[in-house]
């Protein structure tokens, strides 16, 4: 190998190793854009609470607008190049809230990998999980020896098809028990982005792709933005997984969901 190609290759190592966004900032420097107002001007709040954890989220369309003829792709590796140009931005708009997040526990410069599967391989110590929706991209971190056990989602509430897919194929017999006929779209919705938020959460330890109708609602308490999910009767997980709390909130024209199973005993080896 020449010196040249030796020197291209321990350039581009040191960006893999780098974050997406100081290769984000340098790709707005080089074409003049003020960086860091643009970037402050992205971020949104997350309308749910969550102890001891740190969450970012951000507008993916004013982040699709600040990149302008930016193609997301090429301002680091990791984003996957052979995608649309709005798969490549929530890549990037996941990845910048993940930093963000690390950076708020007071780890700055701190790195979201993908593991074999292109799921997110989180520092050591730490847990985390990532969701897209059209509008937003979040992230939630936290210190933690065990993988996992963190999950959020962000839904729009379903309207036509999408709705008629989501009864189908998400809601079990348990499921639409609770769907009222005044506000079908948005109850079917949450409860798909419930499940969205727990199998985030519980993944790691189920070790496969979970079929929506696996897990189903057991409780709902609309006012109290609360519910649980239990394994289904037939389900194999009906002995190991114990019934667990998905919090929720309407916003916006959107559902919002979050998990946190930490410390909560939710897991039967």
């Amino acid at each position: 190998m020449s010196a040249s190609a030796k020197g291209y290759h321990s350039m581009l190592s040191d960006v893999e190793q780098a974050g997406v966004l100081p290769a984000l900032l340098h790709g707005l420097s080089i074409r003049g854009i003020e960086a860091t107002n643009s970037l402050a001007a992205l971020w949104r709040p997350w309308p749910l609470q969550m102890g001891k954890v740190a969450i970012a989220a951000l507008s993916l369309p004013a982040l699709d607008a600040l990149l302008g003829d930016i193609t997301p792709a090429s301002l680091h590796p990791a984003i996957p190049a052979r995608v649309v140009r709005s798969r490549q931005v929530s890549f990037l708009a996941g990845r910048l809230c993940a930093e963000q997040a690390l950076a708020s526990l007071h780890m700055h410069g701190a790195v979201v990998g993908r593991d074999a599967a292109g799921m997110p391989r989180w520092p050591d110590g730490v847990t985390g999980a990532i969701t897209h929706s059209p509008d937003l991209a979040a992230a939630v971190v936290a210190f933690s020896a065990e993988p996992g056990e963190l999950g959020l989602d962000c839904e729009p509430l379903a309207t036509g098809d999408q709705l008629d897919s989501i009864l189908a194929v998400c809601c079990t017999a348990a499921d639409r028990a609770y769907l009222p006929r005044e506000a079908l779209s948005a109850v079917a919705t949450l409860i798909f982005s419930a499940k969205e938020a727990g199998y985030k959460a519980m993944s790691y330890r189920l070790g496969r792709v979970v079929d929506f109708t696996e897990f189903e609602v057991c409780l709902l308490e609309r006012d109290a933005g609360r519910l649980w999910l239990a394994p289904a009767s037939r389900s194999e997980w009906q002995h190991r997984v114990q019934p667990f709390e998905v919090n929720f909130a309407f916003a916006a024209g959107s559902v919002y969901t979050s998990v946190d199973l930490r410390g909560r005993g939710w897991w039967t080896p």
